[in-house]
């Protein structure tokens, strides 16, 4: 079997929790930043033992700690965060993988991007559905579409809420970051962004959410674009479905083995990373990572399949292959 790779988990490094305390405190982070485990490598590499798993990427956790916070504040928590999250992959440089995190991706902040790619030597980066309700493929974000394009840099996109999503039940993470990244996706593909930008990298978090799920509603409505002449559909050069199935589509479905068959038959096994979200979950994130792990085994894919969605897709983006 070949390299093994969690390619979607959280860190939040204590440095970066205290100094965002001060800058924009909030009750997500409050609840957030007790659970120190999630900056603890020690721990965190003896898991990936215990199941196997060769190396795991690193991300800031969590999006909606970013909500609201003064833009005054935005440059200095960027560059703490993600100085901080380098420092904790550099513990095990063998077995963490990086990731910067570019809260507001425009062009005003993309020297961060090429310092978080450059100077601290991460994978790719991080960004959010949404930022203060607006959108990724409006305007002011086409420069780090062109920056990320021309680079072949590795994107992943975390669900950000929007304001007025309920906590009742926690739907807003159950069902409403699955809302959101279908949106995202929706709005990156019918806008021309994917198409206009042919060589863009994207991991969406759970196996592209929505999507694999709901292909005749997204190609049937375009195809009936004319009846809907408000919605501001484009009219693309190839079937949407096409621009859909270049997502990377990662497996964190919390063990839910039908879900990963869908995915698997929309984005194909080339298009799949495995993740686990660790450490969220049960069992401080180990019943999602045993799970994740199990569900991929559960459908029968053949060993060349299984080598790719474990870590070979990955390691191809990584290396910019």
């Amino acid at each position: 079997m070949g390299i093994v790779i969690d390619g979607f988990a959280h860190v939040m490094p204590k440095p970066f929790a205290e100094g965002l305390m001060e800058a924009h405190p909030t009750d997500e982070l409050r609840k957030l930043a007790k659970h120190t485990y999630f900056g603890d490598m020690e721990n965190r590499v003896r898991v990936l033992d215990k199941f196997g798993i060769d190396k795991q990427v690193l991300t800031l956790a969590r999006p909606s700690t970013w909500i609201g916070i003064p833009s005054a504040s935005v440059e200095g928590m960027m560059r703490l965060g993600n100085d901080t999250v380098a420092a904790l992959a550099k513990q095990f440089p063998d077995r963490l993988i990086g990731t910067g995190t570019i809260p507001v991706p425009t062009e005003e902040y993309l020297s961060e991007f090429d310092r978080c790619i450059n100077d601290l030597g991460m994978a790719g980066i991080q960004i959010l559905t949404n930022i203060g309700g607006k959108r990724l493929h409006e305007p002011q974000y086409r420069a780090f579409w062109a920056k990320a394009n021309a680079t072949k840099t590795p994107i992943w996109i975390h669900p950000q809420l929007v304001a007025g999503w309920s906590e009742e039940f926690a739907l807003d993470k159950i069902f409403g970051w699955l809302y959101e990244t279908s949106i995202t996706l929706a709005q990156l593909v019918f806008s021309g962004i994917m198409e206009e930008y042919p060589d863009l990298r994207i991991i969406p978090h759970h196996m592209g959410a929505m999507v694999p799920h709901n292909t005749g509603r997204l190609k049937g409505f375009y195809d009936a674009r004319h009846m809907y002449p408000g919605t501001n559909l484009v009219t693309l050069p190839r079937d949407p479905l096409y621009y859909f199935k270049k997502f990377y589509a990662d497996s964190m479905l919390c063990g839910t083995v039908h879900a990963f068959e869908s995915g698997y038959k929309f984005f194909g096994a080339e298009q799949i990373v495995m993740a686990t979200d660790y450490p969220f979950g049960p069992q401080q994130g180990e019943l999602w990572m045993k799970e994740t792990l199990e569900q991929i085994d559960a459908i029968g894919l053949s060993k060349a399949e299984k080598e790719m969605i474990l870590g070979g897709n990955l390691l191809r983006l990584i290396e910019r292959r």
